[in-house]
C-alpha cells in the first residue's frame, strides 16, 4: 500500500505540474512501462514458487539460475524496447525521441527487481521485500519529483523514472549479498518455460489494462488525451488500491482449488469498487481534484465511468492470478477483448466517452469469459506455491 501511494503520488504531481498536454504523453509512456513490467512479475512468480518447493541445501543452485535467466531477460526487454522507440515516437506523438527510448532503460532495474523480489519471498524474507518495494515508490517519487519540478517536461519526468527505478533494484541486489549462492547444479531451461507460463497471461493482462491510454494517445488530440490521462489515474487507483485482497487471498486460491475459490476476493473488490464508483459520481468535483486539478475539469462527467473500469480491471485480476495458481490458461479471453477493442477504436472510436465505455464492456466480458473457464479447469495435481505479491511492481 505505501508503495502506491507512494507511485500514485508522482502521478498527481505531474499530472498538476505538466498539464494535460505533456502528463497525457507520460502517461501513455507509464503504460508502455507497465505491460514491460510483465518481465518482472513472471520473474518474480517464477523465482518464488520455486524456492518454496526446493529443500534449503538447493536454493543457492536455484536463485543463482533467476538472478541469471533475469539479466537475460532483462537485456531482451530493454533490447525490444529500444527497437520499438520510433514507432512509439510516432504512434503517441511524442515530442523527444529521448523520452521514448527512456523506458527501455527503466526496464532493466525494474526487470532486476522483480527477480529479487522473488528470491526474497521465496525465503520469507518480508522485511527486505517490503523495503524493495517500498524503493520502488520512494524512488519514482523522489527522483521523478525532483525532475518535473526541476525541468516540467516529459523528458525530465522519463528521466526521473528511470532514475527512480535503480532504488529499489539496488536495495534488492544488497539484499542478495546475505548467504552463499552456488551458480551451479541449475538448468535455465526450466526456468524460461515457467517465465513463458507466468508471463503471457500476465502480458495479456497489463496489454489489455493499460490499451485504452495508448489508444487514446493515438485517436484523440492532445488536449482530450491529457483528460484520458487524468481519468485512467482513476481507473488504476482503483485497480491497484484494492492489491492488499488479492495479497491475503493468493495462497488460499493457489492452495485449496476446489469450488471457486477466487468468489469472496472478488466479491470484496467488486464492493470496494462499487463504493469508489458511487463516490466519483455523486462528487464527481473531489474525483477531479483527485485526478489531476482544475485543467482536468472535463473529466468531471465520466469521472464515474474510469472508476467502474477500474474496478472491472481489479475484478478481472483477481481473475487472472486465479489462473496463475491453478496453472490453467483461462485467461486466454484477454487477447481476444484486446484485439476486439483495438479493432473497435481504430475503425469507430473519436472520444473520452467512447473509447473508455467501449473498453469497461469489453473488460465486463472478457472477466464472465474467464470465469466460467476457470470454473471448469480441473483442480491441478500440484498446488504448492508461496505467498507472492501480485501486482507488486506495477503501480502507475
Amino acid at each position: 500500500m505505501t508503495m502506491n501511494v507512494l507511485a500514485y503520488g508522482f502521478s498527481l504531481l505531474s499530472a498538476r505540474v505538466l498539464g494535460p498536454r505533456s502528463f497525457g504523453e507520460v502517461s501513455s509512456l507509464l503504460g508502455v512501462l507497465i505491460v514491460a513490467s510483465v518481465g518482472a512479475l513472471a520473474l518474480q512468480a517464477t523465482a518464488a514458487r520455486r524456492l518454496a518447493t526446493t529443500p534449503p541445501q538447493q536454493r543457492g543452485a536455484v536463485t543463482a539460475d533467476v538472478l541469471r535467466n533475469a539479466r537475460r531477460v532483462a537485456a531482451a526487454f530493454a533490447g525490444v524496447l529500444l527497437l520499438a522507440a520510433p514507432v512509439l515516437h510516432q504512434a503517441l506523438h511524442l515530442d523527444s525521441w529521448l523520452s521514448a527510448a527512456l523506458p527501455a532503460g527503466a526496464s532493466v532495474p525494474l526487470t532486476m527487481m522483480g527477480a529479487y523480489a522473488g528470491v526474497l519471498q521465496g525465503e520469507r524474507r518480508w522485511r527486505a521485500l517490503a523495503a524493495v518495494f517500498a524503493g520502488l515508490g520512494a524512488g519514482r517519487l523522489l527522483a521523478g519529483g525532483i525532475a518535473v519540478l526541476v525541468s516540467p517536461t516529459v523528458t525530465a519526468a522519463m528521466i526521473g523514472v528511470t532514475l527512480g527505478a535503480f532504488v529499489p533494484a539496488v536495495l534488492g541486489a544488497l539484499s542478495m549479498q546475505a548467504g552463499s549462492r552456488s551458480a551451479t547444479g541449475a538448468d535455465h531451461q526450466p526456468v524460461l518455460r515457467e517465465l513463458w507460463t507466468n508471463g503471457h497471461i500476465l502480458l495479456a493482462f497489463f496489454a489489455f489494462t493499460n490499451l485504452d491510454v495508448l489508444l487514446a494517445r493515438h485517436l484523440l488530440d492532445q488536449n482530450d488525451a491529457g483528460i484520458y490521462a487524468a481519468g485512467a489515474i482513476l481507473a488504476k487507483a482503483c485497480l491497484f488500491m484494492p492489491t492488499f485482497v488479492l495479497v491475503v487471498a493468493f495462497p488460499d486460491m493457489a492452495r485449496d482449488r476446489s469450488g471457486r475459490p477466487w468468489l469472496k476476493p472478488l466479491l470484496a473488490v467488486a464492493a470496494l469498487g462499487v463504493l469508489a464508483t458511487v463516490g466519483a459520481g455523486v462528487i464527481p468535483d473531489l474525483a477531479v481534484a483527485f485526478a489531476g486539478g482544475s485543467e482536468y475539469a472535463e473529466l468531471a462527467d465520466v469521472a464515474w465511468l474510469f472508476a467502474a473500469e477500474g474496478t472491472l480491471f481489479a475484478c478481472l485480476q483477481i481473475l487472472v492470478y486465479d489462473t496463475i495458481a491453478g496453472q490453467s490458461h483461462a485467461g486466454s479471453a484477454l487477447w481476444l477483448g484486446t484485439a476486439v477493442v483495438v479493432i473497435v477504436a481504430l475503425v469507430a472510436l473519436d472520444s473520452v466517452l467512447a473509447i473508455v465505455a467501449t473498453v469497461a464492456m469489453v473488460a465486463a466480458a472478457v472477466g464472465l469469459v474467464t470465469a466460467c473457464l476457470t470454473s471448469r479447469v480441473p483442480d491441478p495435481a500440484n498446488h504448492s506455491v508461496t505467498r507472492f505479491v501480485p501486482g507488486a511492481t506495477h503501480p502507475d
